[in-house]
């Protein structure tokens, strides 16, 4: 899996969570771990990356990340960051503290927010220069601005592979 073009896929989900190893994420989640589970093969397939500060999650063809029960769980106690696009161009941007979602937006639209605060990271949208028009690109930075953490190499193998059954 080329994660440095993940946004040159047809759709993808990409979670980054701080402090959180690919097995507790993967426990927060209910995911089922299936070492055969290949992404875009098999449905609800996703793949834990450990990386400096925590683990970020990638779901081909998934959108668990940005559902409110899943991020709660996720960022409970810590912070996290989702990404999301699919083939009918729908796009999510979601950012949750403790259980709580703070911020969340559509990346071609950031400037309509929503969530518990929505401006929490009004500061690093206008760094990244996406307070009025922002992309996936922008959406994928902001999320590593948010939780401190970076995607893995291109060359780099998850830690789990597994099946998110409750969310196909």
């Amino acid at each position: 899996m080329n994660l440095s073009g993940w946004y040159d896929d047809e759709a993808v989900c990409v979670t980054y969570v701080r402090g959180l190893s690919p097995a507790e994420a993967f426990a927060r989640m209910e995911a089922t771990v299936d070492p055969e589970a290949e992404a875009g093969h098999d449905e609800g397939a996703i793949a834990a990356f450990p990386v400096a500060g925590g683990v970020v999650l990638v779901e081909p063809n998934g959108f668990a990340g940005i559902l409110d029960d899943v991020m709660g769980k996720l960022s409970k106690g810590t912070v996290a960051a989702a990404v999301f696009f699919n083939v009918n161009l729908d796009q999510d941007f979601v950012y949750a503290e403790d259980g709580v979602i703070i911020t969340q937006f559509e990346p071609d639209q950031p400037g309509d927010r929503s969530g518990g605060d929505p401006d929490r990271l009004l500061e690093q949208m206008r760094v990244l220069g996406m307070e009025a028009e922002g992309d996936l690109v922008k959406a994928a930075e902001l999320a590593e601005m948010a939780t401190g953490l970076t995607l893995p190499r291109d060359d780099a193998e998850p830690a789990l592979t597994g099946v998110l059954s409750g969310y196909m």
